[in-house]
């Protein structure tokens, strides 16, 4: 039983998803949306840096080149607190920036991640 529970978590936490929005706003400029992620994830103070606790969510709605971008970071685990590498939080958000015109999200690790245009 305990082996069973021991697995289940281990393959939960390694578990990686990703989808791309099939429609919407389609991005601006990719490097403007790269540079709020940058500050976002590695300037001290920055909005997604710091402790999560269990289940929290961080969310911010910067606007550039006439729309809003919709940043969401959330700790999936319900009992335990993290602190988020600087460098996941850029990479996982660049990913939704780089790879899907509408935007996309990401569940990796015990971790949620949406990057979309327009979207706040």
């Amino acid at each position: 039983m305990k082996t069973t529970i021991i697995l289940t978590t281990l393959a939960l936490a390694m578990t990686t998803s990703a989808r791309c929005f099939p429609d919407g706003a389609t991005w601006n400029n990719r490097e403007q949306a790269r540079t709020f992620i940058n500050d976002a994830c590695y300037k001290s103070g920055g909005m997604f840096t710091g402790n999560y606790a269990p289940r929290q969510l961080k969310a911010m709605c910067p606007r550039g080149q006439g729309q809003n971008i919709d940043l969401v970071v959330q700790n999936l685990n319900g009992n335990t607190g993290f602190d988020l590498a600087d460098k996941d939080c850029y990479d996982r958000l660049n990913s939704g920036i780089s790879k899907c015109p509408h935007g996309g999200e990401t569940t990796a690790a015990g971790w949620f991640f949406r990057a979309k245009p327009g979207g706040c």
